[in-house]
């Protein structure tokens, strides 16, 4: 009688199976399972580091912007300008009670300048501004007058000027000490030539003897 155990089984109907096709047929079932649940391969990596680049990427790319309204411009703000060519048209303006303070000087119509004060202002002539009461000192300069650190341009010119700062209006104004004659209503706390890029510009609309013209702040 051989000693070799048999692999065979008997199932209820009787028919017999070999119990090594069992065990191959779990093996290769294992198999493919545990090849399903593989671990992470170097594509894999290279896909998720990928996309976390790229949200990086976004993240500091836009996450400034929407801080940006906040922060505080390095050039000139339009807000200055504008409050330099509003700030010029109420200190020209004519006032019938004028007293030499800008506090409480009130312009009789917003707009109209008076002309001894313009060309005081312009010319830098103290003589005249105190003798027209204006109510500031010519001898300040713009920049320091209004109040900032950057360079400003006030010019006063023909309302369709393209080159405001190169032609300026030219006036005449009569004074009891005489007639200043070929007076440029253009004035810069430094030479305009020197300007750079970044520029603010602000105008207003003025009345002078009758006149329109444009009055433009430049400031950089």
């Amino acid at each position: 009688m051989s000693g070799e155990r048999s692999s065979e089984s008997v199932d209820a109907e009787g028919t017999r199976t070999d119990c090594r096709d069992h065990r191959d047929r779990r093996g290769r079932r294992g198999r493919r399972g545990r090849r399903d649940r593989r671990g992470q391969t170097q594509i894999d990596f290279a896909v998720g580091a990928g996309v976390f680049l790229l949200a990086l990427a976004f993240v500091v790319g836009f996450v400034p912007t929407l801080f940006e309204p906040f922060a505080v411009a390095e050039t000139a703000s339009p807000l200055v300008s504008d409050r330099i060519a509003a700030g010029t048209v109420d200190l020209l303006g004519a006032s019938p009670n004028p007293s030499g303070g800008a506090a409480v000087h009130a312009p009789t119509e917003p707009g109209v300048l008076s002309p001894a004060c313009t060309v005081a202002f312009f010319a830098a002539n103290g003589t005249l501004a105190d003798d027209a009461e204006c109510p500031f000192d010519a001898d300040t300069d713009p920049a320091e007058l209004f109040g900032v650190d950057d360079d400003v341009e006030v010019v006063i010119h023909e309302l369709d000027e393209r080159s405001p700062a190169e032609n300026p209006a030219v006036v005449d104004v009569e004074t009891r000490h005489g007639t200043i004659e070929d007076v440029p209503l253009n004035r810069t706390s430094t030479d305009p030539s020197a300007t750079v890029d970044d520029v603010t510009v602000s105008g207003r609309v003025v009345s002078l003897r009758g006149v329109q013209y444009r009055l433009t702040v430049r400031v950089w």
